[in-house]
């Protein structure tokens, strides 16, 4: 196998017609070593597919223009002239070698049992560095599991929080307008009660400073993983550069899991027992797999020699209602139809905002509405509201999402005092439509927001 000049990520083998052509080869790949660009930056500055960049760099002859373009991409200027020169020199050697004038000469190097041996040995290198890289696939998507439970307790435990200092000045009213009955049974409740959420307020900003953390620890081994994510496509590259025969076509996209959570019975007090309990569980949870996927990060960059840093991803938080960008989640058929209600909507970039968060949640689709008496085959209609569905669970649908007045129907049941606990103030109860969607929220502002996303989580755990 041909290592890389001063250790790092290897070559696959050269498969060259002639000895000058696999010099030109090795000088090519050592300046795209040296300048420190994967071939995946380097495609698009020589005008070049990463599949055909890889067909030069691996013995290929290349045309003049290539060599120019990577000379210029990966050298410096005050060397760029003479590299150039070498380059073309090796190039013309190449395209027109020297004849065998000798009896017992040697001939050059092309490919034969020497290729095959390197060649195979580059494959299973492939295999190895394959094995590594869904490996860090899965460690990804756990970190996204992980990052999102994080960000879903944070906008949980804030809300709660809200609500339990008000809970509090309600509960030291009452007490204090008991003060004049002691001993009687509804001063000893209300001490009770008052005592119970002081602690639940002590346990709300616990678990908050440990969620605040494990969204920071998240998102530092989340960038850790895509650089190592990086680093292992373009030795991928490397390895099967002008390799026909490579045992490797596409690379795996790995899926998340969710999860549940409990019912209690005294009205409000427990119901935030209960909450307060999933925040422990699923804190408890995050530590142990980030501290897990920390260490495995630590073994496998140790003695690395480090890429180039990543680009900042996009960030789609803030994403708007725009004619360039499609509507999240929502079907090409559908796009139109939307966009239109949405035009009429008091609120669509929050309509959108909702969508895009929801619909990045495993498994959930959005669909138009079967036309009643419609036929076998026709298409669905998205005029009038969209579903939510998480493909695969027993119920499917877990919203009805109307973007006209940007209004969320959720599958849910629970109370004014409920949904009054876990900070969904906005949300209100619903008498009539579905049996099983009793609630809704209508988008208004940033905290309407929030709360749908919040009872959409529990609404789509339910489901």
């Amino acid at each position: 196998m041909t290592p890389k000049a001063g250790g790092g990520r290897p070559w696959g083998p050269i498969r060259a017609e002639n000895l000058a052509a696999r010099k030109l080869a090795e000088a090519l790949r050592r300046h795209v070593d040296d300048s420190g660009k994967t071939l995946a930056t380097l495609a698009p500055e020589v005008h070049m597919g990463k599949a055909q960049t890889g067909v030069y760099l691996a013995g290929t002859v290349p045309k003049e223009a290539f060599i120019v373009a990577l000379i210029r991409a990966t050298v410096r200027p005050d060397l760029r002239q003479r590299r150039q020169e070498e380059a073309l020199a090796l190039r013309e050697q190449a395209m027109r070698p020297a004849p065998r004038t000798t009896p017992g000469a040697p001939v050059a190097a092309g490919p034969g049992a020497g290729y095959a041996v390197e060649l195979a040995a580059a494959q299973a290198r492939q295999i190895e560095t394959y094995d590594r890289y869904t490996r860090a696939l899965e460690q990804r998507a756990e970190l996204e599991r992980a990052k999102n439970n994080s960000d879903k307790l944070v906008m949980v435990l804030l809300n709660m929080i809200h609500q339990l200092n008000r809970r509090l000045n309600d509960l030291v009213k009452e007490r204090d307008q008991l003060l004049d009955r002691p001993r009687s049974e509804a001063l000893e409740d209300a001490e009770r009660k008052l005592a119970r959420a002081e602690e639940q307020e002590q346990r709300a900003r616990a678990e908050l400073r440990r969620a605040e953390e494990k969204q920071r620890q998240a998102e530092d081994l989340e960038a850790r993983v895509t650089d190592e994510l990086r680093r292992l496509t373009d030795e991928l590259d490397r390895l099967r550069a002008g390799d026909t025969t490579s045992p490797l076509d596409t690379l795996p996209a790995l899926p998340d899991e969710p999860e549940a959570g409990p019912v209690s019975a005294d009205p409000v007090g427990d119901d935030i027992d209960a909450v307060l309990a999933r925040a422990s569980q699923v804190n408890d949870e995050d530590n142990t797999t980030l501290n897990r996927l920390s260490s495995e990060l630590d073994e496998s960059t140790a003695g690395v020699v480090q890429d180039n840093p990543p680009d900042n991803p996009a960030d789609l938080a803030d994403r708007s209602v725009s004619a360039a960008s499609p509507l999240p989640g929502v079907p090409d058929e559908g796009q139109g139809a939307v966009r239109a209600l949405l035009r009429r909507s008091p609120a669509p970039d929050l309509f959108v905002r909702f969508l895009a968060e929801a619909t990045r949640w495993e498994n959930v689709q959005v669909h138009g509405i079967k036309r009643q008496n419609a036929k076998s085959g026709a298409p669905l209609d998205y005029s009038g509201y969209l579903r939510l569905r998480r493909q695969g669970s027993r119920f499917g649908g877990f919203a009805y999402v109307y973007a006209e007045r940007s209004s969320i129907n959720l599958r849910l049941h629970h109370t004014h005092e409920q949904l009054d606990a876990i900070g969904a103030t906005q949300a209100r109860t619903l008498v009539t439509g579905h049996r099983a969607y009793r609630v809704s929220i209508d988008l208004t502002d940033e905290a309407s927001l929030a709360q749908a996303l919040l009872l959409a989580t529990f609404a789509y755990d339910a489901t």
